[in-house]
């Protein structure tokens, strides 16, 4: 078995959500469920920001699945968009 690398843009509810603070929120979620290779603030229109996360999860079924939906799950994330996936 392998490993995927998945990026992921998220989107947060409200602009006024601080992207460091939801960033920390994210990486506590993951911690032993992902390796979190890294994020990246991405500007997306005026004063609205995306995070785009990098994670290495195993190549099993379900993977990027389980982290989606963790991560769709943190207080004020709003959408989650799997960007690209790669065997490693």
């Amino acid at each position: 078995m392998g490993n995927v690398l998945a990026i992921m843009k998220i989107m947060p509810e409200d602009v006024a959500i601080p992207l460091p603070e939801l960033k920390q929120r994210i990486k506590q979620s993951l911690q032993g469920k992902a390796e979190i290779e890294g994020f990246e603030e991405v500007p997306i229109f005026g004063p609205l920001s995306a995070l785009r996360m990098r994670f290495i999860v195993g190549d099993e079924a379900g993977g990027t699945d389980l982290v989606e939906k963790i991560v769709q799950e943190i207080p004020g994330v709003g959408e989650v968009v799997i960007e690209a996936v790669s065997l490693l």
